[in-house]
């Protein structure tokens, strides 16, 4: 019997979507469905006491309320069913740091990466075959949107024409700019996680293995075993987690956030380590293995 008190969860996985577009927000049905197909292993976050507000569940009248990301949207579900709304940052911290340009700012290790905002700038970018070449043995870029999720905002790309030009035309008109990669060859991706306090205190997890798919998607979250990293990239991990969480702290967030790193074969056979793929100011799927 766990003596937390009893929550009640919003499960917004689309929290991205609220983000990057701002106003007025609706789940879709599809994103309503993808989220009920969750909802097994999304459990594993809930305490044997806790309650499912969204999508709706059972009575939750009461309640402390809890969100997997706690944006506008989740507040106000959580008033209209009468559960306590939580202390949480702004739409506007909670934006900016789950925004991917806020990640590339405070550390960027992969080589030939940028995070652009004009056309002009992402062709420079992308004329850089040499470089890449080293990185990449399909010599594709990978383009991502900065507020995405699940795999979703991206696309590979080796020539920019055709639906690729009107993709990329179409990301860059919100003036929210693109991150561009060289598409590496991941042979390990993992993780670490932390619970950060309004007072800056941050409690961290255990290192994770997450399974991903080509998209981009989550498949399955568990445990690293002991040695999985080498005393350098643990080293790198470490400081890498740290440092995101005196930068979130410093920017206002506080609550549950995950860091993304993996390690990657170049051309030549050498293998490297990035420490700092992407950070996750909220909850994650494999944020109950690494935290329990």
């Amino acid at each position: 019997m766990s003596s937390r008190e009893p929550r009640a969860w919003v499960f917004n996985l689309d929290a991205e979507d609220e983000l990057a577009r701002g106003g007025a927000h609706t789940p879709s049905a599809a994103m309503l469905g993808r989220i009920d197909s969750l909802l097994p292993k999304l459990r594993a976050l809930l305490d044997p006491e806790d309650e499912v507000l969204f999508p709706p569940r059972g009575a939750v009248r009461g309640l402390r309320g809890v969100a997997w990301c706690p944006t506008r949207w989740a507040l106000t579900q959580m008033q209209r069913a009468g559960v306590v709304v939580p202390p949480a940052p702004s739409m506007e911290i909670l934006r900016r740091v789950n925004h991917r340009q806020f990640s590339h700012e405070l550390h960027q290790s992969l080589p030939v990466t940028a995070f652009v905002h004009t056309l002009e700038a992402l062709q420079a970018h992308l004329a850089r075959t040499d470089a890449l070449a080293e990185v990449s043995t399909s010599r594709t870029w990978l383009l991502k949107r900065p507020l995405g999720f699940t795999g979703r905002g991206r696309k590979k790309l080796q020539t920019l024409s055709g639906a690729e030009l009107a993709w990329v035309e179409a990301s860059l008109r919100t003036g929210d700019g693109l991150q561009l990669e060289p598409w590496v060859d991941r042979v390990l991706d993992c993780g670490l996680h932390g619970l950060l306090e309004p007072s800056g205190r941050c409690t961290f997890g255990r290192l994770t293995l997450q399974q991903i798919d080509d998209t981009g998607a989550w498949s399955s979250t568990t445990l690293a075993p002991e040695g999985t990293l080498t005393a350098v990239e643990l080293a790198a991990l470490t400081t890498a987690v740290d440092r995101a969480a005196h930068a979130l702290h410093a920017a206002g967030y506080f609550g549950p956030f995950g860091l993304d790193a993996y390690r990657w074969r170049a051309p030549d056979g050498a293998l490297h380590f990035q420490p700092q793929s992407e950070i996750n100011a909220r909850y994650s799927m494999g944020w109950a293995v690494g935290m329990r």
